[in-house]
């Protein structure tokens, strides 16, 4: 069996979550474009019919962005704080699955349509997988796949 290296390991996992970050900014974008009516709703925004894309929403959009832009540096630089953040919300991401099922039972209010619920929960799906390859390669490799430091005694 052919034994894989670290980085070949670390590639792969900043590939992995390259690739996530830049789809989620990507399906923001789309979400804005198709139904911006949306995050103003997230923001509790009351705009107007002819203002399509109010200016807090467009700022708040920049502002994911910008975050999105940091995390993928961090990720490229593997900063460890970053490693960390992104497991913690991965994981924490979990919440969302049971939240949307009370959502759609009808048990929960939600005041976004059907197809953004279920889209956020096949976002949450891919993220659990993600923080489930982060705690698998931290158990076997270290952060960021770089290998686990020794005790030097």
């Amino acid at each position: 069996m052919k034994t894989r290296t670290y980085s070949s390991i670390r590639v792969s996992l900043e590939m992995g979550m390259i690739a996530f970050f830049i789809l989620a900014a990507i399906s923001l974008l789309v979400v804005y474009v198709t139904s911006p009516s949306i995050y103003a709703q997230s923001l509790s925004l009351t705009s107007s019919p002819a203002d399509r894309y109010p200016v807090p929403v467009t700022l708040f959009l920049v502002g994911i962005l910008v975050l999105i832009a940091l995390l993928i540096l961090g990720i490229v630089r593997h900063w460890r704080w970053v490693f960390w953040l992104m497991l913690i919300a991965f994981a924490g991401s979990a919440l969302h699955i049971p939240i949307t099922l009370l959502q759609m039972t009808g048990v929960l209010p939600s005041a976004d349509p059907l197809w953004y619920g279920l889209f956020r929960t096949g976002v949450t799906v891919v993220e659990l997988a993600l923080a489930v390859w982060m705690i698998h390669i931290y158990r076997h490799e270290g952060v960021w796949a770089k290998g686990r430091k020794r005790n030097e005694r």
